[in-house]
């Protein structure tokens, strides 16, 4: 008796084991996680992730996922005592390629100057680099050429001629690391800016004395344009029946905030300004504008004397003038509100570059040179409708440069000095857009 009720019980135990697997294997089928019978956690795992599909990459001709570049920038290098050399303007013309949607190489030549703190000799550089590029956005988001927005690591060696002329050139090897953003702002161009850290061989300064460690730092950035030559590589595009392009004209007034124009008077040294730009939203808060401008202002006054030396005759006033252009980004700050008010009105942060050449008048001589600068701004503008608005445009422009101050005679009065001219501009305009 016993023992026929153990055989039911194993009995139904087994027909229970069976139900419960058959349960299983009809869910299993229907299970929607990639069609396995059974969740595999280590599946989801970070090991494991889902990466985005790789869209349209093709390398078949050597056009393919090829570009050029040009830039230019500026490098300091780490003080020491005895290499006094200001900092470097640089130019770079490179060509590279993509062999997978992660894995590129490029090859740039580049050249420099600089000129001594103290002096007027200048510095000369040539150089050549090979890099090597890590895509980031497309590693972790999947490669897609209509991407608007890109980050990549660079890492490659260097070659640098260098020399400071009257004296020995010296040959420079190197190892740099450094970012790539990069930004789509038209079909198969984009605009790239790239800070470096570089760690040189001694010397870069052409001054190895004081250097017990035998190596120079040099950091610095260099912002320019690529071109795709593939077409494979479509620019990502806003909707073409809005009117995202817009070419503009400025004019207003220009002065110089320093302790001389504080004497004279700020309305006293003001002079005129006028801009022409032209540019294109890519996204509703995000634009690209790119302007040429020319300015002047009084920036310091020269009082005339007697033949006695005693009594102010009269003055004369020193001018300086502008000549160059700008490319800067544009942040429509109302797009990050729930105001309604974006059909008539846009208040936009400023913020870029500025490669340009300055004439500023001394006493004794007319100072001539190139800079890079940076350049900030505000732009309020009202809309009239869809294709015409005004603007009021506030800007600031810091602007650096050296120079050796003369007197009267031409003899100098001191050794070269750093400068930083403060420009303002209130200028009103007029937009077109397109």
């Amino acid at each position: 008796m016993y023992l026929k009720k153990i055989y039911i019980i194993v009995f139904l135990a087994c027909f229970y084991g069976l139900d419960v697997m058959a349960q299983k294997d009809s869910t299993a089928v229907n299970d929607t996680v990639q069609e396995k019978k059974f969740f595999n956690a280590l599946d989801y795992s970070m090991q494991k992730r889902y990466r985005n599909k790789n869209v349209g990459f093709t390398n078949e001709r050597w056009a393919d996922n090829s570009f050029i570049e040009v830039k230019f920038g500026i490098e300091g290098l780490e003080h020491r005592e005895g290499a006094e050399i200001g900092l470097f303007k640089t130019l770079s013309l490179g060509y590279g390629k993509y062999f997978s949607p992660v894995h590129g190489v490029k090859f740039n030549v580049n050249g420099g100057w600089a000129l001594h703190e103290r002096t007027s000799d200048a510095y000369m550089r040539m150089g050549a680099q090979i890099n090597y590029l890590f895509n980031i956005s497309a590693y972790l988001a999947g490669y897609r050429p209509d991407r608007l927005f890109e980050v990549s690591t660079i890492l490659g060696l260097g070659y640098t001629y260098s020399k400071m002329m009257k004296y020995e050139a010296y040959h420079v090897g190197d190892v740099h690391a450094g970012l790539q953003l990069k930004l789509n702002i038209a079909p198969q161009v984009d605009m790239v800016v790239e800070p470096l850290l570089t760690l040189y061989s001694d010397g870069i300064d052409n001054y190895t004395r004081t250097n017990w460690h035998k190596y120079d730092v040099g950091y610095g950035a260099m912002m320019g344009f690529s071109y795709r030559l593939s077409r494979n590589n479509r620019a990502n595009e806003t909707n073409k029946n809005e009117n995202n392009s817009f070419v503009s004209l400025s004019v207003g007034g220009q002065y110089q905030f320093s302790n001389a124009t504080k004497e004279i008077g700020i309305f006293k040294t003001m002079g005129p300004n006028l801009q022409l730009s032209g540019g294109k939203w890519f996204m509703p808060f995000l634009g690209i504008r790119f302007s040429a401008f020319y300015g002047s202002n009084i920036w310091n006054r020269h009082f005339i004397y007697d033949d006695k030396g005693e009594n102010i005759i009269g003055e004369s006033s020193l001018k300086e003038m502008y000549l160059g252009t700008r490319l800067e980004a544009m942040v429509n700050l109302l797009e990050f509100t729930e105001l309604d008010v974006n059909r008539f009105l846009a208040v936009s942060v400023l913020g870029g570059l500025e490669v340009a050449g300055m004439s500023k008048k001394d006493l004794s001589q007319s100072v001539r040179f190139a800079y890079y600068a940076f350049t900030c701004g505000l732009q309020t503008k009202y809309k009239f409708n869809d294709r015409w608005g005004v603007f009021f445009e506030p800007r600031l422009s810091l602007v650096p440069y050296t120079y050796v101050p003369k007197d009267g005679n031409g003899l100098p009065l001191m050794d070269r000095e750093h400068y930083l001219d403060n420009i303002y501009n209130l200028n009103i305009g007029v937009e077109y857009c397109f």
